[in-house]
């Protein structure tokens, strides 16, 4: 399954709230959100992220560690990630951050604020 397609699946979590809930996550882990202000689509999400990912990994290390802190993907799912090609390992990271961001959303909901 692809980010886009988990997005799309997803029928009682809007694109404004996973967007927010990321822009949450952002701004805890002290990284700017400007990236993330105007999404229109699922496909304009998952670019957004590739981009904001792919930068933060390359360029700010330290960011990209405080960020998957923050969102809390399973260590052991991201263990498994051990692909050298980096635009294939920067999918599968949208798609892990997008499945526990998706989590946060639906476990709210089921057991309130």
């Amino acid at each position: 399954m692809t980010g886009l397609e988990l997005i799309t699946t997803q029928s009682n979590i809007s694109l404004p709230e996973l967007t927010a809930q990321i822009q949450k996550d952002l701004n805890l882990s002290g990284i700017d959100t400007k990236h993330f202000d105007h999404v229109d689509s699922g496909e304009d999400l998952i670019e957004k992220l590739s981009n904001f990912i792919q930068d933060i990994l390359t360029y700010h290390p330290a960011d990209f560690d405080r960020f998957m802190y923050r969102v809390d993907v399973p260590e052991k799912d991201f263990s498994k990630l051990l692909s050298t090609d980096l635009q294939l390992l920067v999918e599968q990271i949208v798609y892990l951050v997008l499945k526990r961001e998706i989590q946060k959303i639906l476990f709210r909901k089921q057991f309130g604020q």
